[in-house]
């Protein structure tokens, strides 16, 4: 469940005849109510000419979390360019937001506003109210941005990055201690740190019975037996290890992290079920240590609200791209088997098919060089018959045509790509402007 936005938005208004005051009421608690039915909660203080000048503008936005600014009606234009330069000053990393709508002659003075703030060469965008879908990804674009940047939280390494992830290792952040907006952990997680934490934990914790009977309710077959039966005791040993990777998690304030997972398998234990069980609670997870894949995870759930899948691309022919892998979150799926891990034929992962299929899903992955979103818009197909040569859960990927997969595949910046229900390319795009340079 995505959190309620909460926006500090300054209104500027002409009020040359004695009506316009009750007009700019009404504009306002219209927009109130349509804002509340997107989630977002507004704060406005009302600006009006000719009673106000720029030197009575209050401290009031320095608390501001955005640069935004509502234009009510024209003939403001000027205190709108004084206030968002005033805004752009205390933040010059965020851009300009202006706001306009159809009457009173907003949307002209929002365009005058934005061609003079982008002339002395600040970061301008004219938003215009009435437009549902433009306000609906402006406002997932935002609150994304709160939640990826909130205060104290931080996404883990945890292990280097697998060796053969030449394009999506560390040399793709440097030594940032942030990537977009987000925070990165100044050092790199041991993963003995996080097998000292596995031995600790007893079998017979009442964390690790409630994680096996998360997986014994995804799976009917495993379902019919017992908990803690013998023939499933490998599934009680991954268990603690999901305790002790949310140990890890809760230790270091972790809203999001890399495993270097292959490292960790032996006869019982893989990081697969893991990385699921941590993508259903809400903490994106990539597996491998991939950190441009765990970007793109973050900046999905931050949009959505919902976990998404990282997948090797497979195969293509026409416009179908097969994407498979072993980590799938259970909350997308349906149909879960619980088996082993592809590569090793150790210890546990996950096949299943998607819940939503035949529906909108989106394919991305982040281009972190390049600054760059790769996206598109498909549709994800469930594979009745599974291959038993490729990783566990195998789904298929539509793209519109033949061009745009061959496009998508050219941009590509790396193995992994992340599947993610519903629509999100335009915001994707728009986070990309607003926010990555």
């Amino acid at each position: 469940m995505l959190n309620k936005l909460k926006l500090k938005i300054p209104v500027f208004a002409s009020l040359l005849k004695s009506e316009a005051r009750p007009m700019v009421d009404d504009l306002l608690l219209e927009l109130r109510t349509k804002f509340k039915t997107m989630n977002v909660e507004p704060e406005f203080h009302i600006y009006t000419k000719p009673h106000i000048v720029p030197s009575d503008f209050p401290a009031l936005h320095r608390s501001a979390q955005y640069n935004l600014c509502f234009i009510a009606t024209g003939g403001t234009e000027s205190l709108c360019v004084e206030y968002a330069s005033l805004l752009h000053k205390r933040a010059p990393e965020k851009p300009i937001i202006l706001l306009s709508h159809p009457y009173m002659n907003s949307l002209a003075a929002g365009l005058e506003a934005r061609c003079k703030l982008v002339y002395e060469t600040k970061p301008a965008y004219l938003f215009h109210t009435t437009d549902h879908q433009e306000m609906q990804n402006l406002f997932s674009v935002l609150r994304a941005r709160d939640y990826l940047t909130q205060e104290g939280k931080k996404v883990g390494i945890i292990g280097h990055p697998s060796d053969w992830l030449v394009a999506s290792d560390l040399e793709t952040i440097g030594s940032k201690s942030e990537v977009w907006g987000i925070k990165i952990h100044e050092e790199i997680i041991s993963l003995k740190e996080v097998t000292k934490l596995y031995d600790s934990i007893p079998n017979n914790s009442s964390e690790v019975e409630n994680i096996v009977r998360y997986f014994l309710a995804q799976d009917a077959k495993l379902a019919a037996t017992r908990p803690g039966d013998s023939t499933n005791r490998w599934l009680w040993d991954n268990a603690r290890f999901c305790v002790a990777l949310s140990k890890v998690v809760k230790q270091y304030d972790l809203f999001g992290l890399t495993l270097r997972c292959f490292d960790l398998i032996n006869g019982n234990i893989t990081g697969c079920l893991a990385v699921s069980y941590l993508n259903d609670m809400g903490i994106p997870s990539a597996c491998e240590g991939d950190i441009p894949a765990l970007i793109t995870m973050m900046l999905s759930h931050s949009v959505s609200g919902s976990p998404s899948f990282m997948a090797n691309p497979i195969h293509y022919r026409g416009k179908h791209l097969t994407l498979a892998h072993c980590t799938i979150p259970t909350k997308m799926t349906m149909h879960v088997k619980l088996m082993t891990h592809f590569e090793s034929g150790q210890g546990a992962a996950i096949q299943a098919d998607l819940r939503n299929p035949d529906k909108p899903w989106t394919i991305s992955r982040a281009n972190l060089w390049d600054n760059v979103m790769n996206c598109e818009e498909v549709i994800a197909r469930n594979i009745e018959a599974k291959s038993d040569r490729s990783c566990r859960t195998q789904v298929e990927a539509e793209f519109k045509s033949e061009e745009l997969l061959l496009k998508y595949l050219g941009k590509a910046s790396g193995n992994h790509q992340i599947l993610t229900e519903g629509s999100w390319v335009k915001t994707f795009q728009l986070y990309k402007k607003l926010f990555i340079h």
